[in-house]
């Protein structure tokens, strides 16, 4: 009964708030984020800042497509493709497909959902292409991909020729994959074709809203990339970092293409460039939140195990930098993936992660004051995002959190919002959001005590970025510097003085590099 009642939320949510068009339909009573079951806070799903478009001029295109055997129903708003090949439909719109695609649309009557847009879908061939008319100008396209009895599939779908999805079924209880892209109409259609990569591509649904053209992001200083002297001792991707003084900590990580991972713990004196061991990791090897107090390390949350696994623990622990030792802590409320975790005036703040299943996100934040150890975690004001490989940074004794993902596992759906702890009022400030909505840039996000800066990372359609933006404190405006030499995510980041240093991590050109990037700030 959760499915069904979730299913048929995502349904009212989009109606009332995704891709609004004009329909009449009802005002939700709180926010896309409140908690409130009444609104059907959208979990599996995730709509988040980036995915939700203010309400469109009437002027601007829109419409959203559900794609189904013509012996179906309708779903409420939605126009219905057949299969039939290209050309003006009844409902006044010009659409289809490149050759007939009627005999591939399928429903499968799931008694598990109650939705009839995820369980009515075309199947499409690695030479499938659809199209619809629409002015020419900028669009936002979101996809929705996957049956209920699919899990064989590699789901990749391009619009305009740039990448809205890439994906794959995680589990029996998580079939479907979405995506999210803005693109650029210049010839009168907007098209979608499967990556050649695609494996059993299936399609739903697709909402289509034309939007402003983006804003250009403010260029800031220009940065100089070369390679750096220091290497890695190992190739690791999602290594956990910390910094004391001039010393870099940098814990566990996934190995060999992530099939394996490793709980070792090195060291890197940042005057010297020599590395040292610490002592092995005891718990989590990947996925878990740092912070430190200046001598004390502590790791919260995490997964054990390679890419995919999901094994996770709500397990916290102490390293001692200077007796080099691990002392268990009292456990986080719950298991978290990808959560992340700061030092702020005596308490540890833990906030966002994926819950046990891996792939829902979730915003709750929870607290631990060392100075009360009795006391245990306890909560403090949720995010007002769900979200999972998130950043956060303490700057002049504030704790900001950006971006990160919801749909960890499948969809990987980035977010743009940035958010200030206010912990005297015990609430979260809302700040200007990301240029690009990122993830994966936990350790390597980075703060000279004037900027925030973030160095790669991942965008939607599990792309890897290679940019470079700050957030000017004082201005309260982001700017975009010069983007290091190749794309990279999950790596670890590091200042000193006016350089940027950027190490290991999953590149898009060379797969997990030892190498460090050294970039010179004006």
């Amino acid at each position: 009964m959760q499915q069904k009642s979730q299913r048929a939320c995502l349904e009212d949510l989009e109606l009332r708030k995704l891709f609004a068009i004009g329909e009449d339909t009802p005002t939700p009573t709180h926010t896309m984020v409140c908690s409130c079951a009444g609104c059907c806070r959208p979990v599996e799903y995730g709509l988040t800042a980036q995915s939700v478009t203010p309400q469109a001029a009437a002027s601007r295109f829109g419409v959203r497509i559900n794609f189904a055997p013509s012996d179906t129903g309708t779903v409420r708003g939605y126009k219905t493709d057949y299969g039939a090949k290209f050309s003006r439909r009844g409902n006044g719109l010009t659409y289809g497909w490149n050759s007939d695609h009627q005999s591939r649309a399928d429903y499968n009557d799931d008694t598990r959902y109650d939705s009839l847009r995820a369980e009515t879908n075309i199947r499409m061939t690695n030479s499938s292409r659809w199209s619809i008319k629409v002015p020419n100008g900028w669009y936002e396209v979101r996809v929705l991909m996957g049956d209920p009895d699919t899990f064989n599939a590699e789901y990749r779908l391009n619009a305009e020729g740039q990448p809205v999805v890439k994906g794959a079924p995680f589990s029996p209880n998580f079939p479907w994959v979405e995506g999210l892209e803005t693109v650029r109409v210049t010839d009168g259609q907007l098209s979608i074709t499967s990556d050649p990569s695609a494996v059993n591509n299936i399609l739903c649904s697709i909402g289509i809203q034309q939007v402003a053209s983006p804003k250009p992001t403010l260029a800031g200083t220009k940065i100089s990339w070369s390679t750096a002297s220091v290497q890695s001792p190992i190739h690791r991707a999602e290594a956990g970092s910390v910094r004391i003084g001039d010393k870099l900590y940098v814990f566990g990580g996934f190995t060999t293409n992530y099939a394996r991972v490793t709980g070792r713990v090195d060291i890197l004196n940042l005057k010297t460039n020599q590395w040292t061991k610490g002592r092995p990791l005891p718990g989590a090897q990947t996925h878990f939140g740092a912070a430190t107090d200046g001598r004390y390390i502590y790791l919260a949350g995490g997964q054990y195990g390679p890419m995919l696994s999901i094994n996770g623990t709500n397990e916290a622990w102490r390293y001692d930098t200077i007796d080099n030792q691990w002392t268990a802590m009292p456990r986080l409320p719950a298991v978290r993936f990808g959560g992340q975790m700061q030092y702020l005036d005596g308490r540890l703040h833990f906030v966002g992660g994926n819950d046990t299943s891996r792939v829902r996100s979730r915003a709750e934040h929870f607290i631990f004051d060392l100075n009360r150890p009795s006391k245990g975690w306890y909560a403090g004001a949720i995010l007002p995002m769900d979200t999972d490989h998130h950043s956060s940074v303490v700057v002049a004794n504030q704790l900001y959190v950006l971006g990160g993902e919801v749909e960890h596992g499948t969809s990987y759906l980035s977010n743009a919002g940035m958010f200030r702890y206010d912990a005297r009022a015990n609430r979260w400030i809302t700040m200007p959001s990301l240029p690009e909505a990122t993830s994966h840039v936990e350790a390597a996000t980075l703060t000279d005590g004037k900027r925030i800066f973030i160095i790669g990372g991942q965008v939607n359609a599990q792309q890897l970025t290679s940019n470079v933006y700050s957030f000017d404190i004082a201005r309260n405006r982001w700017v975009q510097h010069t983007s290091m030499p190749t794309a990279r995510k999950a790596g670890i980041a590091w200042m000193m003085g006016n350089k940027l240093f950027y190490s290991t991590g999953d590149d898009a050109k060379f797969g997990e590099p030892r190498t460090t990037y050294v970039g010179t700030i004006g």
